[in-house]
């Protein structure tokens, strides 16, 4: 960053740099114009006069590494639709420079398998695989407003969308659109990444959203992603004692079920950040940062809002050892049941798992 004077941006102005290029979409334009509207949802090109294609929302190149093109996906109103058919507009040059930036990088360490894309992390590209998150999140919702919200015409032609604050994915969409525009993007505004080894064998690709607490999961081959996108980082603070315990692989299953502890822990976080957005006198150089609290502060563990969380984790249950479904519904709605840790609060490793243990009481 240059020592340019700079300004925090107003949430009602969008700033544009000489060329005309939004460097940082107010909340209106934001809402009218990506959200509601049919421009790019990177840059804010409109259609008219540019060229446009179908960005995947789950991006091309995962689809061929694991076969999903004929594959369906729940939408969030319960229909099905196939994973290639799944798409949202895109300019064609946004595509491009998404391929370039993120397919050029991720796609080899997700073929190499193993520890690739945990080394990856842990030699800094942290920030890099939390943008590609970012953006697939945003892509999910964004594609929201396509659908409807009910299943029965006669339930009126709502879309699905119609249940969000857009606002709140202002910042998201800042810090996901920052390599477009070459914005600086400060640990402070982005959230927490967890990178971690699943079983092989039940399934090699699995996605979760929890959209009210701006959470995603993604299972691809043998490594499960755990993206917050709007907590600095302070989800992971609250989950640290679980991920301590986990001493191997652990299944599909109970790779939702953390994802639920993080999305949880966004949920209960009381002093939440205040994010940024910082633009040079000469609109060069863009900065985005956020504020926290010394330390983040948490509400007490609600398990009526555990249980809620795991039945939106999962809509099938899995097999429940001594319950039939019903019971099985009912456990898990009530917050009682989990998948990682048993009643001794040990983590269920890969042995007990084929032991027999398929769930246990929560704590």
């Amino acid at each position: 960053m240059t020592k340019s004077p700079v300004a925090i941006v107003p949430p009602d102005v969008s700033i544009r740099n000489e060329a005309g290029e939004v460097l940082l979409f107010s909340w209106p334009e934001f809402v009218k114009a990506i959200c509601e509207g049919s421009s790019c949802f990177v840059c804010g090109r409109p259609r008219a006069g540019n060229t446009f294609n179908d960005e995947h929302i789950v991006p091309n190149w995962v689809l061929h590494a694991f076969a999903l093109h004929k594959k369906a996906i729940t939408l969030p109103n319960g229909r099905q639709t196939v994973y290639g058919n799944y798409t949202i507009p895109c300019c064609a040059d946004c595509n491009t420079e998404m391929a370039r930036e993120f397919e050029d990088v991720i796609s080899p360490l997700v073929r190499a398998g193993g520890d690739a894309v945990q080394n990856h992390v842990a030699g800094g590209g942290g920030q890099h695989l939390f943008t590609w998150m970012a953006l697939i999140f945003l892509k999910l919702h964004l594609n929201d407003r396509r659908l409807r919200k009910h299943r029965n015409f006669n339930d009126g032609d709502d879309p699905i969308s119609v249940d969000y604050t857009w606002e709140h994915m202002h910042h998201l969409h800042a810090v996901a659109r920052a390599f477009h525009i070459g914005a600086t993007v400060m640990p402070e505004a982005t959230g927490s990444l967890y990178v971690f080894p699943i079983d092989a064998g039940e399934r090699d690709f699995d996605l979760l959203t929890i959209t009210d607490a701006q959470t995603l999961y993604l299972q691809l081959g043998r490594t499960g992603i755990i993206a917050v996108f709007d907590d600095a980082h302070a989800a992971t603070t609250r989950v640290m004692w679980i991920i301590e315990k986990i001493n191997g692989p652990v299944s599909s299953f109970q790779a939702r079920e953390l994802a639920v502890h993080f999305a949880m822990a966004n949920l209960d976080l009381v002093n939440r950040p205040r994010f940024w957005t910082q633009v040079s006198a000469d609109r060069k150089d863009v900065l985005i940062g956020g504020a926290t609290g010394p330390e983040p502060l948490f509400r007490q563990y609600d398990q009526a809002l555990f249980g809620h969380l795991m039945t939106v984790a999962f809509p099938v249950l899995p097999e429940v050892a001594g319950l039939d479904r019903d019971q099985a519904a009912a456990r898990l709605a009530s917050g009682d049941m989990n998948f990682l840790l048993d009643d001794k609060l040990e983590f269920v490793s890969g042995h007990a798992r084929k032991s027999g243990f398929k769930a246990d009481k929560g704590s």
